[in-house]
């Protein structure tokens, strides 16, 4: 189920966005947040002023980050995006997927675009960087940093 969220810079639905749309030409960024992020309206409205961002919310319980994927492809070569942020709750095994997902697009498909990682832990807002990212996918690597 989509839920339309008023009153905050979360009003636009991934998923439901033309990967040409005019206004993601104009700005060129894209911060893309995990739908749950209505909870934090004020810190997704800074982090995309900040960045001078335009918001997309997605929610990868409800689509296969695959899908996701694609449209997030697409819409960085067809629109020009030049950065890209997720913002996300941190533990969620859904929300995770993003981050991912937006590594491999940079990996495979885009190595010339700026990533840039948020989580949401208690409130506060950390940036993760793009190592942590990629190791976080490679459980052995985690464990034998804990040993």
């Amino acid at each position: 189920m989509v839920i339309a969220i008023k009153d905050s810079s979360i009003d636009r639905y991934l998923m439901r966005t033309n990967v040409g749309d005019q206004i993601l030409r104009d700005r060129g960024k894209l911060l893309l947040v995990g739908s749950c992020m209505d909870r934090y309206p004020n810190i997704v409205e800074e982090l995309s002023e900040r960045g001078t961002f335009e918001v997309l919310h997605i929610c990868l319980e409800e689509t296969h980050m695959n899908q996701a994927g694609f449209k997030i492809a697409s819409i960085i070569k067809y629109a020009g995006i030049s950065d890209v942020a997720a913002l996300t709750v941190d533990g969620s095994p859904h929300c995770v997927q993003l981050h991912y997902v937006i590594e491999d697009i940079k990996r495979h498909f885009a190595p010339e675009i700026i990533t840039t990682h948020y989580v949401i832990e208690k409130g506060v807002v950390h940036e993760v960087s793009d190592d942590a990212v990629k190791r976080s996918r490679h459980l052995s690597k985690i464990q034998s940093m804990l040993e």
